[in-house]
């Protein structure tokens, strides 16, 4: 099933992902790989995946037991980004 928000915020990425945690039956219990959207990062430091987290989205990460990995920015996490959007179809 798919979901169509009119905007890209951060209410829409957390509804989204309720959403998807309600159709999946509950929470991954692996890591889920994002992108760097600024829904959930406040900033990349340097060439890492270490993130300064939204401080909204690690209290929503937490409530939900999520764990985050996070596609290493620049060419070397280049072929990430792919298999990210790849796996959603």
């Amino acid at each position: 099933m798919h979901r169509i928000f009119a905007s890209a915020g951060q209410e829409a990425f957390f509804e989204g992902h309720v959403h998807a945690l309600n159709v999946l039956g509950g929470v991954p219990t692996s890591k889920v790989r994002y992108d760097n959207l600024r829904a959930a990062v406040a900033q990349v430091l340097g060439f890492s995946r270490q993130r300064v987290e939204a401080e909204r989205w690690t209290a929503f990460r937490s409530h939900y037991g999520l764990q985050a990995l996070y596609c290493q920015p620049g060419i070397r996490g280049a072929h990430e980004k792919g298999g990210v959007e790849g796996q959603i179809g």
